[in-house]
């Protein structure tokens, strides 16, 4: 007999057993690790962030999680909450174990103050889709749009934009990036809200988003964009189980190019991918200055301990302007949103703006 309940922090073992059960395949297969616990990194940015598991008597067999954040949809604050860590045991994926895991989160967020939830499916994935169709008293969900999360390789030295200067960023810089993060999220039709205390508190207790892991685009001393580059690996990492032929010969070809050049740390089994992901990046309309900001990070990191630089965004997003000129690969899936009073979805269904990607979503 399968029964859900709210996860517990005895349950930490079985969740990082379940994760191993359940890899995500691919050109590289992987399972996510989480540390120190499943909910370490969860708890950071929203400490009533929650987990249900299915379970049997000795054994958890599915998961999934909720982390909340404010939120500016169509210009009013909102509370949304984003789908994660969705996972189902092998062995209870044909059966209705994993309908019942959703349904069972959704009553819980439907007797929250959570005003919608996102949920990011991978492309093209039937068995997760079904949830969005409103079957079986599931509330039904709107398409949001296509997302690609952009793999950037860094082995190429990039030239950058001699027009701007890049420094690191100052305590005193701090509320100015508040107010142009703010300023850059009105372009998108729902953005993450982010106060000066929150953005304090993530550098403060965030670990591997310290403040020297932000950098600033300025153009005759005016700011022009901004980037974050997290290290996660303290929290989550990527444990590779298998590599396609195709991953094999580039491993290959780099070590090759290792004898002339800096080349990115190879992909080895067994081990964590290493990569980095840019985050909370914002610009004043300049992609220029943005791309001379990843050319920067990326002319950093060649020959270092990382792999992949990682970036996530809608495929409308113009910030993949800035990436057109990067070695990259790109995965795509698309978001979903269910909200607790559908009217919202015919206004933003005619919004052609994106969505942007909270740190949140990104987990």
């Amino acid at each position: 007999m399968i029964h859900f309940r709210l996860a517990q922090e005895s349950d930490n073992e079985g969740i990082l057993d379940l994760a191993r059960r359940c890899p995500q395949e691919g050109m590289i297969t992987f399972f996510v690790n989480r540390t120190p616990r499943f909910n370490t990194l969860h708890r950071l940015l929203d400490p009533d962030a929650w987990h249900y598991v299915a379970c049997t008597e000795d054994r958890i067999i599915g998961l999934v999680g909720v982390v909340c954040f404010q939120a500016n949809v169509l210009g009013k604050t909102c509370k949304v909450g984003y789908m994660l860590d969705l996972r189902v045991d092998e062995a209870y994926r044909s059966g209705t174990t994993a309908f019942r895991l959703v349904k069972t989160a959704i009553n819980h967020l439907e007797k929250s103050d959570v005003d919608m939830v996102i949920a990011n499916f991978v492309k093209d994935n039937n068995r997760s889709l079904v949830f969005t169709k409103g079957r079986g008293k599931l509330p039904r969900a709107l398409n949001l749009g296509r997302n690609r999360i952009v793999s950037l390789i860094p082995l190429l030295r990039m030239k950058e934009n001699p027009r701007f200067t890049i420094s690191p960023l100052l305590d005193q810089d701090i509320p100015e990036v508040v107010e142009f993060y703010r300023k850059h999220g009105k372009n998108f039709k729902i953005s993450s809200e982010m106060s000066e205390i929150q953005f304090r508190n993530l550098l403060e207790n965030v670990g591997g988003l310290s403040a020297d892991r932000f950098l600033v685009a300025r153009e005759n001393g005016k700011m022009k964009a901004f980037t974050g580059f997290w290290d996660e690996h303290m929290y989550k990492s990527y444990q590779v189980l298998k590599l396609t032929r195709q991953i094999t010969w580039i491993n290959r070809f780099i070590q090759f190019l290792s004898l002339f050049m800096k080349v990115p740390h190879p992909i080895k089994l067994n081990h964590p991918l290493r990569q980095l992901s840019l985050v909370l990046y914002a610009h004043d309309d300049c992609h220029e200055a943005l791309e001379s900001l990843f050319r920067h990070i990326n002319n950093l990191h060649r020959g270092s301990e990382y792999t992949l630089i990682m970036l996530m965004a809608q495929e409308n997003d113009p910030v993949l302007k800035a990436l057109k000129k990067f070695i990259q690969v790109s995965v795509h899936s698309e978001m979903y949103l269910f909200a607790k009073d559908p009217s919202v979805y015919s206004g933003l269904d005619e919004n052609g703006q994106p969505v942007q990607f909270d740190l949140s979503m990104i987990l």
